[in-house]
């Protein structure tokens, strides 16, 4: 069974799970309403899942190594393993991960992963730290992938910080990188039709943030991240939007299954640590007239 921690601001609520040190809430007081998607096991029954050791699928879910075959299941093991609470405060708390025998099946390394959400007000930063308690280098992807809830998706823009190139998309799974997208918005039209192809995929994106607006209600979720790889994606019904920010992506549909060419590989030495951090910022759009008096 599962143990479920809170902490929580003056703006916001947030609850987390020990399975998979998974975000299950995010409540914001001022709005009156959950911003995140709460889960639904005919839609998608998550939330917020930690993606650890890969991003996205591997090619026939499978991966070789040093010789070795290995199978692994789309977004890696972490998401569905029990997480140990290491700290637990009014506004901050962390979770850890460690080797297992059964982890070993799927992945054959000592690692040690924490997870670490904060509170700040109207924001939350989430922490990913990878440490490397292995013999040998490591070999691995981690991302994010926060799901808001998107009920009205005619009210509903995907907003950049600046204007970006292009985009890919996946094809069986697997990432189309011969068909780039041309893409010379600042902004998408979030609609059914948008994601009927599965994940919009970014790399190399000059802006450090992604924007989730509510142009009706004039609320905004800010991504904040500095990653080489960013994932939007929804249902084709689109209940719900991920933006989701990746050290890491999904095999190629040429890839080779050799674990150590996999793009964005992070690779880790022995007694190393690796860590990177979102954030999550709850916004409104500025009216008209403060527009014209900047």
């Amino acid at each position: 069974m599962s143990d479920w921690y809170q902490i929580e601001s003056n703006s916001l609520i947030v609850q987390v799970t020990s399975k998979g040190a998974e975000m299950k809430r995010l409540f914001s007081k001022e709005w009156h309403r959950e911003l995140l998607w709460l889960g639904n096991e005919k839609v998608w029954n998550r939330s917020a899942p930690v993606l650890f050791p890969i991003v996205g699928r591997l090619k026939d879910d499978e991966y070789n190594l040093k010789g070795k075959n290995y199978k692994m299941s789309q977004h890696g093991f972490a998401r569905d393993f029990e997480f140990k609470c290491t700290e637990c405060g009014t506004s901050e708390v962390e979770f850890l991960l460690e080797a297992t025998q059964e982890s070993f099946n799927f992945w054959p390394f000592c690692f040690e992963l924490r997870v670490r959400y904060k509170i700040q007000d109207s924001k939350v930063v989430v922490s990913y730290f990878v440490k490397n308690v292995d013999r040998q280098d490591i070999y691995f992807s981690i991302g994010a992938h926060p799901g808001f809830e998107t009920k009205d998706i005619a009210n509903y823009e995907v907003r950049f910080e600046i204007p970006e190139k292009e985009y890919f998309q996946l094809n069986n799974g697997l990432v189309d990188w011969n068909t780039p997208h041309e893409f010379k918005e600042q902004k998408l039209s979030v609609t059914k039709n948008l994601f009927k192809d599965d994940a919009l995929i970014f790399k190399k994106l000059k802006s450090k943030y992604i924007d989730l607006v509510d142009t009706k209600r004039r609320e905004v979720i800010r991504v904040h991240a500095n990653t080489p790889y960013w994932g939007i994606w929804a249902k084709a019904d689109v209940p719900f939007v991920c933006i989701e920010p990746w050290y890491g992506v999904g095999d190629g549909m040429e890839h080779d299954k050799n674990f150590e060419n996999k793009n964005g590989i992070v690779t880790l030495g022995e007694g190393e640590i690796f860590g990177f951090s979102y954030t999550l910022e709850m916004r409104l759009l500025p009216t008209e007239m403060e527009e014209k008096k900047k």
